[in-house]
């Protein structure tokens, strides 16, 4: 008997380390990291390397490490490697051939009005944008990017249950004038400089 209690009171004490790791780990738990935005890229190399490889060639380091004094705060509606690598794929020439073997052959203003195309001025968080009116493409925020595009940010309601409009809520863009839509597959990713809304592995990089 003194041996089952032994090691129920192990197992209570092991769950609660564990309980105890998780509250305190912040970045985890709430999406906040004490770090630049370029810094928080560095953590996850799997999902932004190239990205930084695409800021960089494209001269707008100071925009994302907030060394910039006209943007000391950004939101960024964050392209990953795959989106990036799927770019570099499908940008062929009218031989079949890519017009683009690595990041560093785009040229440099496409890509500074691309990822322009994906930043806004200030902290734009999930809670202040509007939801979609249902069925339409209207409803939303409304906000300008660097490059001068407009761009609808809109929460989306989910059903659980076969209940609708109860489940996770979701965030997502939408570019009236390309019509290029997504999804955001992590959202309020907070920074010291700003927040990251990490685009869908499946989004299609563009100028929107």
């Amino acid at each position: 008997m003194k041996k089952y209690i032994a090691i129920w009171i192990g197992l209570l004490l092991a769950f609660s380390a564990c309980d105890d790791n998780y509250y305190h780990d912040s970045g985890v738990a709430n999406g906040k990291h004490d770090c630049t935005m370029w810094e928080y890229f560095q953590t996850d190399l799997e999902n932004w390397d190239s990205t930084m490889v695409l800021i960089e060639h494209a001269g707008l380091k100071d925009v994302f490490d907030g060394t910039n004094p006209d943007y000391k705060e950004i939101t960024f509606f964050g392209v990953t490697n795959l989106s990036i690598n799927q770019f570099l794929f499908k940008t062929i020439d009218d031989g079949w051939e890519p017009l683009y073997n690595r990041i560093e052959d785009i040229p440099v203003e496409l890509c500074r009005e691309m990822l322009l195309s994906h930043v806004v001025a200030g902290k734009l968080m999930k809670p202040e944008c509007e939801y979609e009116v249902k069925g339409t493409l209207t409803g939303g925020t409304t906000v300008k990017t660097l490059s001068g595009i407009e761009l609808r940010v809109y929460r989306t309601r989910s059903s659980y249950s076969g209940i609708p409009d109860i489940g996770a809520e979701g965030l997502a863009i939408h570019a009236p004038v390309s019509g290029q839509m997504t999804t955001i597959a992590s959202a309020d990713i907070e920074v010291t400089n700003g927040v990251v809304h990490s685009l869908d592995y499946t989004y299609q990089f563009t100028q929107l």
